[in-house]
């Protein structure tokens, strides 16, 4: 795909499923049949390669750590064997939206605005359904066939609707000649599906299968009530009474409902998001808090101030927050982290027993570099990302560190490869292939090893390297 055709598509995916999927029309129609694997393979990483380069990600490790072990747990039960990538968007608004190829993206909005992780998760759970039913199959049929001046009324009709990306669209797609009212008509159907074979895959990873419907009455309700500004999801997933019922009697299909216990991980990682993004809590969410979350707060507060002022630990109502939470690993994390940063080497012990406690959590092996680094073993922290990263689905962040702790060393040719690992990882095969072109060169002549793997990678990504120039 041209760079043009690509951010095209981008374009009509993210406004017609993440932005406005049921007040726009649907791009397709029920009887097309779906795109092939490469092309939903392409789709994918060129969104994906957007995401990272136009967009705002909270790359907070146990932020995203934590939507992945929910999204993970809910994919566990779809019964459909693929991949599914969850990113988080550093945007206030309450929103999700699901891309091509499996990408699920939530906004830190949505995360802070959750009552319980049974809400997150169910909307999380909908998306997911949006992916396994197929519904952005059809939208590519109509894109597939786009010429250059549907390309330019395309364009233009999206910067006039620059303040509402909807209008955008839906002034294209009258171009085109499309019935409206029968685009929404499937959009709808769409929406229903997602409803309905989510509550299923809410419920059986162990979730209140009527959550779904609670948090969006919910939103609608207090969106009533306080005459604001209605949120984002509600637009993109408009909620009637009719919608309502259907959630209400798909949930009570199931056996008697369950409720997780309140989730401590919850309350913190939203904790969390008023350090490492632009969302913030509301005052009642944190004037609300237990002992051991004001503690985690309080340390928070003081880690990411510890390098700028003098500040004061409170490590005994830490270790008190272990004691009565110990399955909860964000506590355990903090702690460890502040040994870091007073230079306490015992905390590569703690995270020994956390890598072993919780193997499949790329943030731990992560924040392990990290400190291993901090504390003077750069060698260590290098071996560590070199011999874990492998394992790992999503190693954006895991090779991103690797290339820079060669840099450091000065090491170019390692930190040229490694930061080509991590633009592959997100499918940006352009940079990838125009970073390995720089690692090849800057290699010394006896560095055989990586000059194979280099070979390597670049031979599979030939074929590619004129049709996917760099971004």
């Amino acid at each position: 795909m041209t760079k043009l055709f690509r951010a095209v598509v981008f374009l009509l995916f993210t406004a017609s499923t993440s932005w406005a999927a049921n007040n726009l029309p649907d791009l397709g129609a029920p009887d097309l049949k779906d795109y092939d694997a490469q092309t939903e393979t392409q789709l994918g990483q060129a969104f994906s390669t957007a995401l990272h380069t136009y967009y705002d990600l909270d790359y907070d490790p146990e932020t995203l750590s934590y939507i992945r072990r929910i999204g993970e747990n809910i994919t566990s039960h779809t019964g459909k064997n693929r991949y599914f990538n969850f990113f988080v968007i550093d945007n206030s608004q309450i929103n999700a939206f699901a891309g091509p190829n499996g990408i699920i993206g939530i906004h830190t909005g949505l995360i802070a605005n959750a009552r319980s992780e049974d809400e997150l998760a169910s909307v999380i759970a909908h998306e997911v359904a949006h992916v396994t039913q197929r519904h952005l199959s059809r939208t590519y049929e109509y894109q597939s066939e786009i010429n250059m001046t549907s390309i330019a009324s395309l364009i233009a009709a999206v910067l006039i609707g620059t303040q509402d990306p909807s209008a955008g669209i839906a002034t294209y797609m009258g171009g085109m000649g499309l019935s409206i009212q029968q685009q929404l008509k499937n959009s709808r159907i769409h929406e229903n599906e997602a409803d309905y074979f989510g509550i299923e895959y809410l419920n059986n990873a162990g979730y209140n299968p009527y959550a779904m419907g609670d948090f969006f009455a919910r939103l609608s309700k207090e969106a009533q009530i306080y005459e604001g500004t209605m949120p984002e999801i509600l637009s993109t997933h408009p909620v009637t009474a009719n919608r309502l019922a259907k959630a209400d009697d798909r949930a009570r299909q199931f056996h008697e409902a369950t409720r997780k216990e309140k989730n401590e991980t919850l309350t913190l990682i939203q904790l969390r998001l008023n350090f490492t993004t632009r969302t913030t809590l509301d005052h009642f969410k944190i004037k609300n808090l237990t002992n051991d979350q004001a503690c985690y707060l309080h340390n928070l507060k003081a880690l990411y101030a510890y390098r700028n002022q003098k500040v004061s630990f409170d490590q005994k109502c830490l270790d008190t927050a272990i004691q009565a939470h110990p399955h909860e690993r964000l506590y355990k994390l903090l702690k460890a982290q502040i040994k870091v940063a007073q230079h306490d080497k015992s905390a590569l012990k703690d995270y020994d027993y956390l890598e072993a406690i919780y193997p499949s959590d790329f943030s731990i092996v992560y924040l392990h570099a990290k400190a291993l680094s901090s504390l003077g073993d750069t060698a260590k922290a290098i071996k560590l990302l070199e011999t874990r990263t492998p394992n790992f689905h999503y190693q954006y962040l895991l090779y991103s560190e690797l290339a820079k702790l060669y840099a450091d060393k000065k090491d170019h040719g390692r930190t040229y490869y490694y930061d080509a690992l991590a633009s592959y990882n997100i499918g940006n095969t352009g940079k990838t292939i125009y970073l390995l072109k720089q690692a090849k060169q800057n290699l010394s002549a006896k560095d055989t090893k990586l000059k194979e793997k280099i070979k390597r990678l670049t031979n599979e990504l030939e074929p590619l390297d004129k049709k996917q120039p760099p971004s």
